[in-house]
C-alpha cells in the first residue's frame, strides 16, 4: 500500500517538478511517509523511476489489447486504425505518466542498455510490431498497396504518432479528435490500393 502512494506521489512529482528537481525528502513528505521508507520499498529513486516506466509499458500494451478486443476490427485497416487510437487515447488518458518520458527519460537516461532507455523502446517497438502487422494482413488481404514496405511504414506512422502526441504534450497543438482523424485519414489514402 505504501509502496503505491510513493508511486503515484513521485509520478505526480515527477511530472510537475522533474526528476532531478524532486528530492526523496519532498517525495517522503508529500506521500506522508518517512524517508526510510522509500528505500524499504526501491533501491533507489532510479528505481522508482523505473517502476513508473515499467508500469506505463503494461498498462500501455494491456489497453491495447483491450481495445482491441473489445472494437473487434474487421479488417487491417480497422486494426491499424484501433492501434492508433488507442495508443493516442492512452496516452492523453495518462498524460502525467508520459510526461516522464517526454522530459525525463531523454534526458536523464539515453544509453541503449539502459533499463528505462530499454523500457521505452519496448513500448515502441510493440506498438510499431502492431502497426506492422496489420499492414502486412492488409497486404494480404489486397487493401493496402503490395509496394508498401510494412516496417518503413509502421515506423514513420509509428513517429507521426510519437511527435502528434508530443506537441498535444507539450501545448504545441491542441489535442483534438479532428487531428487524429486527419492522420488516420492521410496514412489510409498512401497505404490503399483504390
Amino acid at each position: 500500500m505504501k509502496r503505491d502512494v510513493i508511486l503515484d506521489t513521485a509520478a505526480r512529482l515527477f511530472a510537475e517538478r522533474g526528476f532531478n528537481n524532486t528530492p526523496t525528502s519532498l517525495l517522503a513528505k508529500e506521500a506522508g511517509v518517512a524517508e526510510g521508507t522509500i528505500f524499504r520499498h526501491f533501491q533507489t529513486k532510479d528505481d522508482i523511476f523505473f517502476t513508473l516506466i515499467n508500469n506505463v509499458k503494461t498498462q500501455l500494451i494491456s489497453d491495447i489489447e483491450k481495445y482491441l478486443e473489445v472494437r473487434g476490427p474487421e479488417n487491417a485497416l480497422e486494426k491499424l486504425e484501433s492501434v492508433i487510437k488507442s495508443f493516442y487515447v492512452f496516452v492523453k488518458k495518462n498524460n502525467m505518466e508520459f510526461s516522464l518520458i517526454f522530459r525525463d527519460a531523454p534526458t536523464r537516461y539515453g544509453q541503449r542498455h539502459d533499463d528505462v532507455f530499454l523500457q521505452i523502446k519496448e513500448i515502441y517497438s510493440y506498438v510499431t510490431n502492431y502497426l506492422k502487422e496489420s499492414i502486412e494482413e492488409g497486404k494480404q488481404e489486397g487493401i493496402i498497396r503490395e509496394d508498401v514496405s510494412a516496417q518503413d511504414y509502421a515506423d514513420m506512422l509509428m513517429s507521426t504518432m510519437v511527435g502528434l502526441v508530443r506537441a498535444v504534450h507539450f501545448g504545441f497543438i491542441d489535442s483534438s479528435d479532428d487531428i487524429l482523424k486527419s492522420v488516420i485519414e492521410s496514412y489510409t489514402r498512401l497505404l490503399t490500393t483504390k
